[in-house]
């Protein structure tokens, strides 16, 4: 898990990019690096990295974009956050009640859409699709490098969508009794899990958000704190076989072929 980060401003970086870039250092404390730093993280072929260095992750304004480079593999990489192209963007404009089984979970029904809190909002993706539905959907992202590229890609989506509306964000850890509303129908959990083994077909992206966002432990924690704020029921993403939180069974299961949600009615 990666805990220290970095802002990479270009010498020749257009005015927006500069303001965009010394406003998140003055919001998260992170400090703005010169282009000898940048290079030795990202390119390590061209120059030898300190220790302080390896251990690091640095984000990087691309015109309205924040992108974080960091390393997997020993090899550089780049992560950033979009709610438009690419399959999540096909699957938000095809969502409906018939077609996604998330809507079964979180209780869709024909003239009810539930408000939901995203407690583990991660990339948006189920929020996304969520907000698709017809529900209003809260988002609360601990960790504050996933917070960052998420707030960016919401930022980037208000311009494109009114689906845009029904979504918000909050840097809101549940586990710490922090929450964005006294109370809401549906908690949404998706808690990220210690990988038992490895395997080729975990895609590269998830592997990066994994290096950055580490394991919940606290998983079961998370559970019990959206159980005692819910009023309809907590709906729980899990893999296939992978055990209960808190070893608690759930009400009732909605399956897919690769996943599972757990729903708690309450």
């Amino acid at each position: 898990m990666i805990n220290r980060f970095k802002i990479y401003l270009p010498g020749n970086a257009p005015n927006s990019v500069r303001e965009n870039t010394r406003a998140l250092s003055r919001l998260t404390g992170w400090q703005i690096c010169d282009k000898i730093q940048w290079i030795r993280a990202t390119m390590p072929e061209l120059s030898e990295r300190t220790l302080d260095e390896s251990d690091c992750a640095f984000f990087e304004y691309l015109d309205d974009k924040l992108i974080l480079r960091l390393e997997l593999d020993d090899a550089p990489q780049q992560l950033s956050f979009d709610l438009v192209e690419g399959e999540v963007g096909l699957r938000a404009e095809r969502a409906n009640k018939s077609n996604e089984i998330l809507a079964r979970a979180i209780g869709c029904k024909p003239h009810y859409r539930p408000d939901v809190i995203d407690a583990t909002a991660g990339m948006g993706r189920d929020s996304l699709i969520m907000a698709s539905l017809g529900c209003n959907v809260v988002m609360q992202e601990r960790n504050p490098a996933i917070f960052q590229l998420l707030n960016n890609a919401l930022d980037r989506f208000q311009s494109q969508s009114k689906i845009a509306a029904r979504l918000s964000l909050h840097p809101l850890d549940c586990c710490k009794g922090e929450f964005a509303a006294e109370a809401s129908e549906v908690f949404y959990l998706d808690p990220m899990f210690p990988q038992r083994k490895k395997s080729a077909l975990v895609k590269k992206e998830m592997r990066l958000f994994k290096r950055l966002a580490g394991d919940d432990l606290d998983s079961d924690q998370l559970l019990r704190a959206a159980l005692a704020k819910a009023s309809n029921r907590v709906v729980v993403k899990r893999p296939k076989g992978a055990p209960f939180l808190a070893d608690k069974s759930p009400s009732h299961q909605v399956v897919s072929k690769k996943f599972r949600y757990d729903v708690y009615l309450v």
